[in-house]
């Protein structure tokens, strides 16, 4: 736990030493209805930092069997909360933020088609609402996606491909907004690779990670946090172990820092759980 700890506060510190290389926007609520999707960020808006932080929570309600068996099903419970100025280091100091300035819960279920040794199918459907204090502006938001994800070995490495199809929308309501959605092309490469100590039994690793984005038709830029660019390019390290620590029956998740080159919203990411 102590070194997932300072794997942590390493992630805050190269965050905090790089918000100067964010881009600023406009006033637009950044990363409001889409911040499920967008993910972990920190941001600079018209000289105001925005940070969103997504806590990917799930339950497995059955393990997928092989070969095309029956398939697995997971219970995806995802929460995401937007604070605007909050400096992570103040936690450190025992300054802990008293409201979210957006909060957003969107459950879904995903089911697991285990197709080979090497290939999984994911198709997935979520649907929740979000909120955002300042701005007294609440939504509908809902996505369906289908991913693919295949393991294989490179260079003597356990290494993951991911190709990932999802519409997402969001319908306001008591709002002059207009209703918007997207749809995306994820392909992902991540690469585990052991460090050279151990925790316990536990194998500490490091994965670094690249992967592209396709928008066929983004939202319009910082007021949704997706920039209006058609190709999104991220490249980051997570940190873990293996097998990861649980609590309370979940899976810990891993953690790390990367850096998405998205136009207006180019910036850093806090990645907590898997990266794509």
């Amino acid at each position: 736990m102590r070194a997932l700890t300072a794997t942590g506060l390493c992630a805050w510190a190269l965050v905090q030493a790089s918000i100067a290389c964010a881009q600023s926007g406009d006033t637009g609520f950044a990363s409001y209805a889409f911040a499920s999707e967008t993910g972990s960020g920190v941001y600079q808006i018209d000289g105001r930092i925005i940070q969103v932080y997504t806590l990917p929570f799930y339950y497995r309600l059955r393990n997928a069997e092989p070969r095309g068996g029956r398939p697995g099903i997971k219970l995806l419970l995802p929460v995401t909360f937007g604070l605007f100025d909050f400096v992570p280091s103040e936690l450190v100091h025992g300054e802990i933020p008293t409201h979210f300035d957006s909060l957003s819960f969107e459950p879904g279920i995903q089911l697991d088609w285990w197709i080979n040794d090497a290939w999984h199918l994911l198709p997935y459907v979520k649907a929740g609402a979000a909120w955002a204090s300042s701005t007294e502006v609440n939504a509908i938001i809902y996505g369906t996606g289908l991913r693919s994800e295949y393991r294989f070995s490179t260079f003597e490495r356990a290494s993951l491909w991911e190709a990932e199809l999802v519409y997402a929308g969001v319908h306001y309501h008591d709002s002059d907004l207009p209703n918007d959605s997207f749809t995306r092309l994820r392909n992902g490469l991540e690469l585990w690779q052991n460090l050279w100590w151990s925790l316990g039994e536990r194998r500490t690793q490091v994965a670094p990670y690249a992967m592209l984005d396709i928008y066929f038709n983004a939202p319009s830029g910082p007021q949704s946090g997706i920039s209006a660019r058609t190709a999104q390019f991220e490249t980051g390290l997570v940190f873990g172990v293996n097998p990861m620590w649980r609590m309370w029956g979940f899976d810990l998740p891993r953690l790390g820092i990367g850096y998405r080159f998205a136009g207006v919203v180019s910036g850093w990411r806090l990645v907590i759980g898997d990266p794509f």
